[in-house]
């Protein structure tokens, strides 16, 4: 009886439903509180921007780009995230549906401390509003943010490094998801290419496919263009990039040594040393691409085929005149083959047979 009656005593009656509890909140039941103090405040619409062209969706005062295959619901939850204010002890907030027009949310944790956790559930209407991002506004006006000119050292792009270059930046440009939104022009007049961007990123993203896929050097100049209507600085910047003189198929001197050119790797020139016939790779420095000099250039070889091949001596045709050589060689290189076809270089009154250059440069 004493217990039952100390049990009375610690019950209080909850002013808003009259129920008897043990346990209350700032003088409430557990269910009333709950009730008044919901673990989420949704507005009551949920404004969703998202740009028309590239998808991408407004997060605060910038712009976010699409990840996965439902850039709608993403914006959404990315704008729930900023709207719902927790007003308790939230653990957990999760997307429950969402139709286009509403969407449902459920909210898990306490309205208050000594609560064991549960779910609650919220719904509100979505409001998607279509516009253009600041870099596909650039784009749709042919903003010129940033240019990328391409060009080679003391002479003409050749057709092969024009194809090149276009395949190395359209590849770039693809492996994003703005694709080539950014790219405004290409501009091509026989000595070089020029690319025209409304994205500093979309250009610097196809500097960099340049430095890898080819041996250049770049240059990159800044020009101040004022403020923008943020009141942010906005400027122009220009990527020179440089190939160098010399081609696949050329022969060159550098740091007194004579080379010819095999082909290019990331970064790396490789080549044939002709005092050893050995294949040596050289770093692209600025200084290999601006103080090597082109000896001869793969037009002044000349097509041979070897006739014979033997140690001392190596015998080849011109494919031109039919005019035989007769060429001392301490050593058989390995692209030396009876029937094989070659190039004969005359350089400094020496001759050298070296292996036919690729197609290329």
């Amino acid at each position: 009886m004493r217990e039952e009656r100390q049990g009375r005593l610690r019950e209080r009656f909850c002013p808003v439903c009259g129920r008897r509890v043990t346990k209350y909140y700032e003088g409430l039941c557990e269910e009333c509180y709950r009730k008044l103090h919901p673990l989420l405040r949704l507005p009551s619409t949920l404004r969703v921007t998202i740009c028309r062209v590239c998808g991408a969706y407004k997060l605060g005062s910038g712009w976010a780009k699409p990840r996965g295959p439902d850039p709608l619901l993403q914006a959404v939850k990315a704008a729930l995230k900023r709207a719902a204010k927790p007003q308790g002890l939230v653990e957990s907030m999760r997307v429950a549906s969402f139709d286009g027009l509403r969407l449902r949310v459920v909210a898990r944790g306490r309205a208050a401390e000594g609560m064991e956790p549960y779910e609650e559930e919220y719904e509100c209407r979505v409001k998607v509003e279509w516009g253009l991002c600041e870099e596909c506004i650039y784009a749709k006006s042919k903003r010129e943010v940033a240019r990328i000119q391409v060009r080679a050292r003391g002479r003409d792009l050749s057709g092969w490094e024009v194809r090149k270059v276009k395949e190395l930046v359209t590849n770039a440009l693809s492996s994003t998801w703005r694709g080539a939104i950014d790219l405004v022009e290409v501009i091509e007049d026989g000595h070089g290419l020029d690319f025209i961007f409304s994205s500093l990123a979309a250009a610097k993203l196809a500097v960099s496919a340049l430095e890898r896929g080819m041996v250049v050097h770049v240059l990159e100049t800044r020009k101040s263009m004022g403020v923008d209507s943020s009141g942010k600085p906005r400027a122009r910047s220009t990527f020179r990039v440089l190939l160098p003189e010399f081609r696949v198929g050329d022969v060159i001197e550098h740091g007194g040594r004579l080379f010819y050119v095999m082909g290019f790797e990331e970064r790396c020139v490789k080549a044939l040393e002709l005092n050893t016939l050995r294949e040596v790779r050289i770093r692209a420095t600025r200084r290999l691409l601006e103080e090597s000099n082109v000896v001869v250039r793969r037009e002044g070889g000349e097509p041979v085929m070897i006739i014979s091949a033997r140690p001392g001596e190596i015998q080849v045709m011109s494919l031109r005149d039919y005019h035989t050589y007769s060429i001392y060689s301490e050593r058989i290189p390995l692209w030396v083959e009876e029937g094989g076809k070659a190039m004969l270089f005359s350089i400094k009154g020496r001759y050298y047979v070296l292996p036919t250059p690729p197609t290329t440069g």
